[in-house]
């Protein structure tokens, strides 16, 4: 009768710490900032190799295997469903990695997004059809997420360089998608992290007179398009870039008007002006491919 009383007591405290460490994890994650970049993984930490993993391709079935060195950076979106607030969640996270997958096809980056709930599967094809993504899912049917990344936010993404190193992990915040971007130029080293930190917390500057006014202008012209008054949109976007010609939405959408109207060149020109002012400016980037596609 002791020894199952001292089992019993042993197995009280080893539940009671594994729950109290559970709502330590939890209570901290509540308490970051919504913006925190903060490492949404318990058992792997930066600079360390990715380990061994193996999830199933949703469609297909099929094994895959990660882990070790691959054709290039790979990101991988850990994602759940068993309530609403992780399904709205990976919904928006999905679809913006989604809307940027130029972006990360031109680097070569690979993306993976890992299901890591496999007895909620029946809600998986409802977030992939909105979030119209065209790029691998898997589910993490051995919860190897958990066992061996010790996975604690949903969504999180992993970033792994080419030789499979983990570069950063990062948990959920409404501005993810943009986080990712930066991290993904730091990984390639195509910025600085302090020119990246500078991006994503830019200064608040005061806006010129003519910068308010070409907003303006600019909103005005989105007002015209949507009233398929296409010749007068691309005029008011005109009188926007004479007040402010470097505005880069301005420039971007009189570039994407004007490859339905068959002016590929100044098309172009002014896709690749908006571009080099700001480097991964999704509209942009979408016309581009637009603009490709137009001149075959």
């Amino acid at each position: 009768m002791e020894e199952m009383n001292s089992v019993l007591c042993l197995a009280g405290r080893l539940v009671a710490k594994a729950v109290t460490r559970f709502l330590v994890l939890a209570v901290a994650f509540l308490l970051l900032p919504q913006t925190s970049q903060a490492f949404s993984f318990m058992y792997v930490k930066e600079k360390s190799p990715l380990p061994h993993l193996r999830f199933q391709e949703f469609v297909s079935g099929d094994m895959h295997d990660f882990g070790g060195n691959q054709k290039g950076p790979l990101v991988l979106i850990f994602w759940g469903a068993d309530i609403d607030t992780k399904r709205e969640r990976a919904i928006k996270v999905l679809s913006d990695i989604q809307k940027d997958r130029t972006f990360y096809r031109e680097r070569g980056v690979d993306l993976a997004a890992v299901f890591v709930q496999p007895d909620h599967i029946v809600r998986m094809d409802e977030i992939i059809d909105r979030a119209q993504v065209d790029f691998p899912v898997y589910v993490d049917i051995e919860k190897q997420s958990f066992e061996k990344l010790g996975v604690y936010v949903m969504p999180s993404i992993l970033i792994v360089s080419a030789d499979g190193i983990i570069h950063k992990g990062l948990g959920y915040t409404p501005h993810l998608d943009k986080i990712l971007f930066g991290e993904i130029k730091i990984l390639l080293q195509e910025k600085t992290r302090e020119e990246v930190n500078a991006q994503l917390n830019p200064q608040i500057v005061e806006k010129t007179a003519a910068q308010r006014r070409a907003r303006m202008d600019y909103n005005y012209a989105l007002n015209l398009i949507r009233r398929q008054r296409i010749e007068m949109a691309i005029g008011k976007l005109d009188m926007a870039l004479e007040k402010d010609p470097d505005f880069v939405p301005a420039l971007v959408e009189k570039g994407c008007l004007l490859i339905n109207e068959g002016k590929f060149q100044e098309a172009e020109e002014l896709l690749a002006r908006g571009l080099n002012l700001e480097p991964g400016f999704s509209r942009a980037l979408t016309c581009k491919v637009a603009l490709e596609a137009a001149k075959k």
